[in-house]
């Protein structure tokens, strides 16, 4: 039994397709959001409802009935289309936003449970071909951002706001002092020997590039302003493909984030405390960190063997 005539929908989707237009959206988004609508207005005007009303009311103009209506469309989509849940959220907000435009606000319902994502993170034979990538790189401010970021794991925001004071690399103990994203935070995170070497390196090449007299930004682009989050990343995207890295099966392509994942699960695969570990990455929550030790075979086995012997 249909909700809405089909005309209330032909009508509706007009008027959402004029708004849509006005809005600042991408149109990728757009479109999206456009096809997502257009699917539940076709559901409320279609035969696929079912035998009920919903109780009455228009879901269009009535708020209760758009609850009811957001609802069983969406039990509609998970069990007869069986869709992702991730597929059934993303509808779920493109119909809030459909009656944001109509003055109705978006609908009272539960959104599905997504599980939570295991960081990307590279292996040890990854590692060493990024490493290798990175040492062939001419580049000295190059080298010395990659080695920043796969040694100290501070988030891009982080190392693009770095300024020189902020890098102390001394005879005896070199750190980063590093500034969260809001900038309300600092924490040092030490140096190892490897990426001193050629912070020292950048920090005498850095003496010739334009903007250096004037400018505290620790890492500079070519045209003497300070460096931006996307050069970076560009920059990580390029040392993973010529590592060979992306081209990996299971591979993800390398991102600052992958490399950030990776510094966080070496550290606590090699021993470190969760609190250390949490601290040195800026993490307010353990549990954040804690998912940088999935179990392996190995730990599940010696589980198990544990449960079974009664301990």
């Amino acid at each position: 039994m249909a909700l809405i005539s089909a005309d209330q929908a032909h009508a509706a989707l007009e008027s959402y397709d004029a708004h849509l237009t006005a809005t600042g959206l991408a149109d990728q988004s757009r479109r999206a959001y456009r096809s997502r609508v257009a699917g539940y207005l076709s559901w409320l005007s279609g035969g696929d409802v079912g035998g009920s009303d919903l109780g009455g009311g228009d879901p269009l103009a009535d708020r209760q009935a758009r609850d009811r209506a957001v609802r069983e469309y969406r039990a509609w989509v998970t069990g007869e289309r069986r869709a992702r849940p991730s597929t059934v959220n993303a509808m779920l907000t493109a119909v809030d936003h459909f009656y944001s435009h109509l003055g109705l606000g978006p609908a009272e319902v539960v959104r599905e449970e997504l599980p939570d994502p295991a960081p990307r993170i590279l292996d040890e034979d990854q590692q060493r071909r990024f490493l290798d990538a990175v040492a062939e790189r001419e580049s000295v401010r190059d080298r010395a951002i990659a080695y920043a970021l796969f040694y100290t794991g501070v988030r891009v925001a982080e190392l693009v706001s770095l300024d020189l004071p902020d890098v102390v690399v001394g005879r005896q103990k070199s750190r980063l002092v590093v500034r969260s994203s809001a900038g309300s935070s600092l924490r040092e995170v030490p140096l190892r020997a490897e990426p001193v070497e050629v912070l020292r390196g950048w920090i005498r090449e850095r003496r010739t590039w334009r903007g250096a007299d004037h400018l505290q930004a620790f890492f500079l682009n070519r045209r003497g302003g300070r460096l931006t989050s996307r050069s970076v990343d560009d920059l990580v995207l390029r040392l993973g493909r010529e590592a060979g890295i992306a081209g990996d099966a299971d591979a993800p392509p390398v991102t600052p984030h992958v490399l950030r994942h990776t510094f966080g699960a070496r550290l606590l695969r090699g021993g470190a405390s969760l609190v250390a570990v949490a601290e040195l990455m800026g993490h307010k929550r353990l549990d954040t960190t804690r998912r940088y030790t999935p179990p392996d075979a190995a730990g599940r086995e010696h589980a198990i063997g544990l449960l079974l012997a009664g301990h």
